[in-house]
């Protein structure tokens, strides 16, 4: 019987090579688009990093989905220290929009075309579920690369830019199999990372940073609406202390990632909800002084604990008041407010039960070893005693450190 020869140049070892890869620096990226929201201070940018990282953990899911059915472990290095070293190098951009540009002008679109190339390269039918992956996963990146292309329109290329294209190509392409270039030295404008102690806001909000945590009661069931949706669109400082917390811990389960991506997309969704609120009742939502001294207080403490605070203390404790609204809206028929806040209060389960499921492993992490249950309950206490007073002390501390 005659033997044939396959036209496809992707074989099974050379497939989970690349997959891994793949899965690699998407969830590189997802890590360095956390790292930096809280840095960012384009709000537009910030709304739209809530989505982008959280989509890019689809991305490692279905990536992950499919590797562990074809090797074990399914999460492994790449092997290779030039792709490595680019990832790594990629979070140390001199500002918000170098990285972007760096991510979304350079990487990403290098990882568009090997999706393209794979998807015609491999095995149709044996492969089919990693070709399933790619249609879906090219959705999204194609979507990326189109909301890049606006969003940073007015930002040149430069060093950065250059630098971030030299290491792709030092690392012989996303795949690996192009010809590989002289590993670049790095430029003078590059800026070593550091983890954000502020939340950084642009020119058009004014901070207000007093009483931030304090709730203020209302005489009026309008003034008292007002208030709470304006406090919804300030819900970005929840995002980006979650965005934190996945930065400060890169060494937790895959899934505690995957589940904080979607905790930090949801508070950007709750802060575009706020926006939308105001722009419904004709308010413009960067009139709203902003209180960044709850992120910059939360902050000071170690992850686990800035964790506690918010799904414990604020998520937990929300229910109250959001029950108390619900019935208000019900009460004037104001069907819009109730339907936003039906929403959001689904979200905000989701988030205290990841709050019970991950706590005790990011303790592990983070060196805290007493009862969660007595942790719980002496944060909740600190939570009581510093936000909800309004003090929001800052303490001499260091600010905590990345694992």
């Amino acid at each position: 019987m005659q033997i044939v020869s396959p036209p496809e140049e992707i074989n099974f070892a050379h497939n989970k090579q690349l997959l891994n890869r793949y899965r690699f620096i998407e969830y590189e990226t997802l890590r360095i688009l956390a790292a930096w929201l809280p840095a960012t201070a384009n709000m537009d940018w910030k709304l739209a990093m809530g989505r982008l990282l959280w989509e890019d953990a689809q991305h490692v899911q279905y990536l992950y989905q499919r590797l562990r059915e074809i090797q074990t472990p399914a999460f492994r290095p790449p092997g290779d220290d030039a792709l490595e070293h680019l990832m790594d190098e990629a979070l140390h951009a001199p500002t918000a929009v170098d990285m972007l540009a760096g991510l979304f002008r350079v990487i990403k679109p290098a990882l568009v075309d090997t999706y393209r190339w794979h998807r015609e390269q491999t095995f149709a039918n044996p492969d089919a579920p990693t070709l399933y992956a790619f249609k879906h996963i090219l959705i999204d990146e194609e979507t990326h690369l189109d909301w890049a292309e606006g969003a940073l329109a007015d930002h040149a290329p430069g060093e950065w830019e250059n630098y971030i294209a030299e290491l792709l190509g030092a690392a012989g392409g996303v795949s690996g199999r192009e010809e590989r270039t002289e590993k670049p030295a790095q430029p003078a404008c590059r800026k070593p990372f550091e983890c954000p102690v502020d939340a950084a806001r642009d020119s058009r909000f004014s901070l207000v940073n007093r009483d931030a945590g304090k709730r203020v009661t209302a005489t009026d069931h309008a003034t008292q609406r007002l208030r709470d949706f304006e406090s919804y669109s300030q819900e970005m400082l929840a995002a980006e202390t979650v965005a934190l917390i996945i930065h400060l811990s890169p060494d937790m389960p895959w899934a505690f990632t995957y589940d904080s991506a979607r905790h930090c997309y949801d508070e950007t969704r709750h802060c575009k909800l706020g926006i939308e609120w105001l722009a419904h009742h004709g308010l413009d939502y960067t009139d709203v002084p902003q209180n960044t001294l709850i992120f910059t207080w939360r902050s000071q403490y170690d992850a686990a604990t800035q964790y506690c605070l918010l799904t414990m203390g604020n998520e937990t404790h929300a229910f109250p008041h959001r029950h108390e609204q619900m019935a208000a809206y019900a009460e004037t028929g104001d069907r819009l407010s109730a339907q936003f806040v039906s929403y959001d209060m689904a979200d905000e389960r989701q988030h205290v039960a990841f709050g019970h499921k991950w706590l005790p492993a990011l303790m592990a992490q983070h060196g805290i070893d007493r009862p969660v249950d007595e942790f719980i309950k002496e944060t909740v206490a600190l939570w009581e005693q510093e936000y909800m007073s309004g003090a929001l002390p800052i303490h001499e501390t260091e600010a905590p450190e990345k694992l």
